[in-house]
């Protein structure tokens, strides 16, 4: 069977369960990398030399973690499936890791930037997004139904994407992103304030890239500090652990399925805890 063959009569049948989002995503890479190479290859020909040569020639690490992840799904399950005997990924070096770091607020830059949006149509948006660590979809998904301004409680039960030009509604990612995340005292009154007598989504009648936009926009026009929508959730984890938030709490509250991976992205300690910490080092190393 020909790899294109076993994508459209097996492999992309079994991604409809999937997020569109996410079937958005296998499919570009199918179409821009794995397709135009091994499209017309069979899968018993597929070997460890072609894939490694394949795989170091895409020109952007992106694209090749995303390829690489792909077909190494696909032909693992073609091994289950009983029509590949050995999957071949295992013998190739995968991509390096990007090493990216996101750009983070620190509490003053966040204290400023709540500040800035006092009064704008994106201040409720913004308030949840950065108080509670939330996913760029599920703060979009919020409604004004899901918060409990007399306990302070958040609801996250949604999310809200834009996905090849429309909106799409998500479940959340996993089960403990359904969870219910509690906001500071400061944010519950500013919020009651704004509340709005007919509820709605926070972001009102606006759809994610208008959101983006207006955040932006705003953000320049009003020299205010400025990091994509996605890395409001980093600067609270951030900002939380720097704090000295336990790191199982911070965990619980991102929605992450392991503190492993609370603990791999987010604790980066600063110069000044590794000041610190190189400081009491000292003492006990001169005393």
């Amino acid at each position: 069977m020909l790899l294109a063959e076993y994508w459209e009569q097996s492999y992309w049948p079994a991604c409809q369960r999937l997020r569109e989002c996410t079937r958005v995503g296998y499919a570009s890479a199918w179409n821009s990398h794995i397709k135009p190479v091994f499209g017309d290859v069979e899968l018993a020909d597929i070997d460890a030399q072609s894939v490694q040569s394949w795989l170091d020639g895409i020109p952007t690490a992106g694209g090749a973690r995303k390829a690489w992840a792909v077909l190494r799904q696909m032909l693992r399950q073609a091994v289950r499936l009983g029509l590949l005997d050995v999957d071949v990924t295992g013998r190739v070096t995968p991509p390096k890791p990007s090493g990216y770091e996101p750009d983070v607020l620190d509490i003053r830059q966040i204290r400023q930037l709540l500040q800035g949006f006092l009064g704008h149509e994106l201040e409720a948006w913004l308030i949840c997004s950065v108080c509670l660590g939330l996913r760029t979809e599920e703060a979009l998904g919020l409604e004004w139904a899901d918060l409990n301004l007399s306990t302070g409680k958040v609801k996250v039960r949604r999310g809200l994407q834009w996905v090849d030009g429309h909106e799409v509604t998500v479940e959340p990612k996993t089960e403990l992103s359904r969870r219910t995340v509690v906001l500071p005292r400061f944010a519950v009154l500013r919020l009651r304030e704004i509340r709005p007598r007919e509820g709605g989504r926070l972001i009102g009648g606006l759809n994610p890239g208008q959101v983006a936009r207006r955040y932006k926009s705003w953000c320049q026009h009003n020299d205010l500090p400025y990091v994509p929508r996605r890395n409001l959730r980093h600067s609270w984890a951030s900002t939380a652990l720097g704090a000295g938030v336990d790191v199982a709490v911070v965990s619980r509250a991102l929605g992450h399925s392991s503190i492993a991976t609370t603990a791999r992205y987010y604790l980066r300690p600063d110069s000044e805890v590794l000041r610190e910490a190189q400081r009491t080092w000292e003492h006990a190393l001169i005393r």
